[in-house]
């Protein structure tokens, strides 16, 4: 059994690694969550204060006003609760679920990736994607929600693009990987496709 699980056994540090850090945020989110949230409403009523002075200067200096007034509203229209300080809360939690929903995920994934015929080098590249990929998607989500007031729910979400878009590739890619082995093994292709033996362990019967 052990021998099995050696390929894919970095991938399962990191995907056990993921289930720690989500329980020790859930942690300090249930020992901070007062607050966090008082900081994101002193924020949020910070940045509306600021927003409503601009739109008053804007009034004496044009009567075009009423595109400054909406401008200065563009971060505040697009939440989704209603509040940005609500929208950074959700944000925070979400580090949580996704930190641990991807740990399992990743962990059952290269379980079931290390009993099949694939090859050793394979088995360790999915080990590196799915582990990379599980405890860098999380992350993207605190990043954003301690920038949602700030910034603005978009601006926010698109400051941590850079973190998302690679985290979501690589897990996506790593997950067709998997359930394309796994037709190919179903099938039988594994074993009539000559092509097919660079992928696959040659297995007798």
């Amino acid at each position: 059994m052990s021998s099995i699980i050696i390929p894919v056994r970095h991938g399962l540090i990191m995907a056990v690694a993921a289930l720690i850090f989500g329980a020790l945020w859930a942690g300090f989110m249930a020992a901070n969550h007062e607050t966090l949230h008082g900081r994101f409403v002193a924020q949020e009523q910070a940045s509306l204060a600021g927003e409503m002075d601009m739109s008053g200067m804007s009034l004496d200096h044009s009567h075009a006003a009423g595109d400054a007034h909406d401008h200065g509203h563009e971060g505040s229209q697009h939440s989704h609760s209603g509040s940005p300080a609500t929208d950074a809360m959700q944000r925070l939690l979400r580090g949580h679920i996704h930190f641990m929903g991807l740990g399992v995920l990743a962990a059952t994934l290269l379980l079931i990736t290390a009993f099949t015929s694939l090859k050793s080098g394979w088995k360790k590249l999915l080990g590196w994607t799915f582990g990379i990929g599980s405890l860098a998607y999380p992350p993207a989500w605190i990043m954003m929600g301690f920038r949602t007031v700030d910034m603005g729910p978009q601006a926010a979400e698109a400051s941590v693009m850079w973190l998302f878009g690679p985290a979501v590739g690589l897990l996506l890619a790593s997950m067709a990987a998997v359930l394309g082995v796994l037709v190919i093994e179903m099938s039988g292709l594994n074993r009539r496709l000559s092509l097919l033996s660079r992928f696959f362990e040659t297995r007798e019967g």
